[in-house]
């Protein structure tokens, strides 16, 4: 292993199976271009198919695992592996879409090792959560996706979403939350002929959202009275609010699937902690899984659809994130003071320090 350049930023290659990376062409361009040195392991973008050369042209020095994994900040897609922590030390920085708030065995790896950890998706700005967006925006357009083959399943309502069929009623749609993964799927939804309601938490997002709403598309406050009188009639429901852990209280009772029709279907894509917002939907599902039925409704609740685009979701999710990962470099590098990049540090001094990574290592019984 040889010492890495104070300004290096390395890239490992993904962890089993996964096929993105966060590293393209045109982030390393971004990185050199603020003077940074980029590493990589080669074959970084085989499962995008992108080959070393167009890595060495923008810029990229292709270099050992060990020496990557040395680099004073290491930048991944995703950080899922908790043995992978064991290559980082004291002194350096890694940042990843953790969602370790999730996952005690790699909170407690990220703790051990002494590194400072920042995660993408809890990067605040201006109220949003900007590194969210592009994978919101995929499992947005999954979950009604996934809705509309659920909604052909034997046991499902046979009506088809796409498309407005003469002499047949349109899909009705009920999307609850109006954040990236609400937002592309009522789009989603509507586009294909639905008749889509959106149900968001409160008067202000409910007013945010109507102004730039897709036409046609109904704007409500997310009240039990509502949501009740929304489910009577829906055929597809997508769960989409922006957090769902172990205290968030059940929003859809199993009761309440008794007043739904038979055979509709509710599509879980917050996929949180614990029994959540939507109990009846049951523990994480595998792609190709048959849906959950309960009380003659199909649930769906699958965590990894960006994984199955990693062509769309490597490049998408890499220029959404270069400003930022810019930023993240200058921030953990050279001591840029930035407020907006501080609220992504969930790990430090071998202790939590982000509110929500803090709230969960009590949970687990690790608090500092």
């Amino acid at each position: 292993m040889h010492p890495q350049p104070r300004q290096a930023v390395g890239f490992p290659r993904e962890s089993g199976t996964d096929r993105r990376t966060i590293l393209t062409p045109a982030l390393a361009r971004a990185l050199t271009d603020h003077g940074f040195t980029v590493l990589a392991e080669p074959g970084i973008g085989r499962g995008i198919f992108l080959d070393d050369e167009a890595y060495r042209q923008a810029g990229v020095a292709l270099a050992a695992p060990a020496d990557v994994w040395a680099s004073p900040l290491v930048l991944r897609y995703r950080s899922s592996d908790p043995a992978d922590l064991g290559r980082v030390a004291p002194g350096q920085h890694i940042g990843a879409l953790f969602h370790a708030e999730g996952d005690p065995e790699l909170l407690t790896a990220l703790v051990n090792s002494g590194a400072t950890a920042w995660s993408y998706e809890l990067l605040s700005e201006d109220g949003r959560f900007p590194l969210g967006r592009p994978g919101g925006q995929i499992a947005g357009v999954q979950a009604i996706l996934a809705g509309a083959q659920a909604l052909q399943h034997p046991s499902g309502r046979g009506v088809l979403l796409g498309g407005r069929i003469p002499g047949a009623e349109p899909v009705d749609v009920v999307v609850i939350g109006s954040g990236n993964v609400g937002r592309a799927a009522a789009l989603t939804a509507a586009q294909l002929g639905a008749r889509v309601t959106v149900l968001t938490s409160g008067p202000r997002t409910r007013d945010a959202y109507r102004t730039d709403a897709p036409a046609g598309v109904t704007v409500l406050v997310n009240e039990p009275p509502v949501l009740r009188e929304c489910l009577s009639h829906a055929d597809l429901v997508v769960g989409a609010i922006l957090i769902s852990t172990y205290d968030t209280p059940p929003m859809i009772h199993e009761t309440d699937l008794v007043d739904m029709r038979p055979g509709a279907v509710i599509v879980d894509a917050t996929c949180g902690y614990g029994p959540g917002y939507l109990p009846t939907a049951g523990p994480l599902q595998k792609p190709g899984d048959p849906p959950r039925i309960v009380r003659g409704v199909l649930h769906v609740k699958v965590d990894i659809w960006p994984a199955l685009v990693p062509v769309t979701a490597s490049h998408a999710y890499a220029a959404n994130a270069a400003p930022y990962l810019v930023r993240l470099a200058e921030t953990a590098l050279r001591g840029r003071a930035d407020t907006a990049v501080q609220t992504a540090r969930i790990v430090a001094g071998n202790a939590p320090v982000h509110p929500v990574i803090r709230q969960h290592a009590r949970f687990y019984g690790m608090a500092s």
